[in-house]
């Protein structure tokens, strides 16, 4: 039993993977654009320490020029002038910038801050700042071509990691309203989607109801031709009885005879073209079973041995001993049947009566083929001997190959008519080689 997923719940799983795969890329995106957002603004606060430093390095190397001293530590204790100067030179714009000044002072490495102020309000202490994860620049100052002091400028790191901080909420709340958005807009496309096909599918099954009706039609219309004509003789030969009643002669008798033998005659074609219309309409529910085919056709073809050898009709089979597989075994002795009623009227006005019948299996297929010497079917007409009502042979109800193709269908096979290596007719069958397992049906 095999396990076949609706329309609906195809829509639903294609919807919940476009979702799905929406939030893995929405997700990717939101990473890649944080973290190169992350990446300019560090480069740019880099930029900026670069840049300042270089300024504040010009700004007091001019100050010590101005103030002709010679010790940078005498300078900053004595000098308020310098120290207010200095001041102003990084308070103004770099609230963002803590500038340190790292000089010697009788032989001792001296770092002093220069905004403290700035330092205290963020409280951040400029020794526990690691440079190596955020910006920071230092330059040599110079006096007289003699380096004298070392300014460092450090980007604050916690409004770096704030300004990261807000900037990476920012990006994730613009992609998650856009996430949001995509997600309002696939859902409707999806809704419009189902509703297209759900309208595209109730406008398919009307088409169907449509083409059932004019095939029930088409059939029901055949059906009163092939009956209407048996009817039309039986009350003429009918009408001849109750003439020969009314008006006895001495040969009456043998005239009532033989047109009661042609009422026998038309009666039993109407029953067989009844018959094989049921079989067409209503075929029986078929109970599969491991079925073996060479077995079903040499039966069949042993039912056919009294007519054949009556007719002088050579018959040979070749191929596979044996061919198993799940089928049903009466409608494809109905198939088999068929086939080979038309092979053994094909050939009897042939100079050379022959009927061959191969089976052999290839490609996980069981290949029949039944040849006859017969004068084939032309080209365009072999197609239209599948169909109901349709035949070649006077008389014929149409019904045959009809049949045959539906059944083989049933198994899921294919059926059709070809004429090759010089014989006049072959009819190919392929039925899959399947077997019936506890949880379903399996081709092998």
């Amino acid at each position: 039993m095999k396990w076949a997923l609706s329309l609906r719940t195809k829509v639903i799983f294609a919807a919940l993977a476009c979702v799905l795969l929406l939030a893995f890329c929405l997700t990717l995106v939101t990473l890649y654009v944080v973290e190169a957002r992350k990446q300019q603004i560090v480069a740019r606060a880099r930029e900026m320490v670069e840049a300042r430093a270089d300024q504040v390095r010009q700004q007091f190397e001019k100050l010590l020029e101005d103030e002709k001293a010679g010790d940078i530590g005498k300078l900053l204790k004595e000098s308020e002038r310098a120290r207010r100067a200095l001041q102003l030179i990084v308070t103004d714009r770099d609230n963002r910038i803590l500038f340190s000044l790292i000089y010697n002072d009788a032989n001792d490495r001296v770092e002093y801050s220069i905004n403290r102020e700035v330092s205290k309000d963020w409280k951040v202490e400029i020794a526990k700042v690691d440079p190596r994860q955020f910006a920071e620049a230092r330059r040599t100052i110079l006096q007289g071509n003699q380096p004298k002091a070392e300014i460092v400028a450090t980007y604050v790191p916690t409004l770096l990691v704030n300004q990261i901080s807000a900037e990476s909420r920012q990006i994730t709340l613009w992609l998650l309203i856009l996430a949001v958005s995509l997600s309002v807009l696939l859902a409707a496309a999806f809704w419009l989607l189902w509703v297209v096909f759900r309208r595209h599918l109730e406008r398919e099954r009307a088409y169907e109801k449509l083409d059932r009706m004019a095939y029930v039609g088409t059939l029901t219309s055949g059906l009163a031709h092939e009956i209407r004509n048996p009817l039309n003789a039986l009350n003429l030969n009918i009408q001849l009885v109750g003439e020969e009643i009314a008006d006895p002669r001495h040969d009456s008798a043998g005239r009532v005879s033989k047109i009661v033998e042609l009422i026998k005659k038309e009666i039993a074609r109407l029953n067989t073209t009844l018959t094989s219309f049921l079989q067409y309409a209503l075929p029986p529910s078929s109970q599969t079973q491991m079925t073996d085919v060479v077995a079903v056709l040499h039966e069949t073809a042993s039912l056919f041995e009294p007519d054949m050898r009556e007719r002088s009709i050579q018959y040979r089979y070749e191929g596979e001993r044996s061919c198993e597989t799940l089928a049903d075994g009466a409608g494809l002795r109905q198939v088999f049947w068929n086939v080979m009623l038309n092979a053994v009227q094909a050939v009897e006005w042939s100079e050379r009566k022959r009927i061959v019948t191969r089976c052999h299996v290839e490609d996980g297929e069981c290949r029949i083929e039944i040849r006859d010497s017969g004068p084939g079917v032309a080209p365009d007409q072999r197609e239209k001997v599948f169909e109901a009502f349709y035949s070649t042979r006077p008389g014929g109800s149409g019904f045959g190959l009809a049949i045959a193709r539906q059944v083989v269908s049933r198994h899921r096979g294919r059926i059709w008519i070809d004429s090759h290596d010089g014989w006049g007719c072959v009819v190919e069958i392929r039925l899959p080689l399947r077997i019936r397992l506890s949880q379903g049906e399996v081709s092998v």
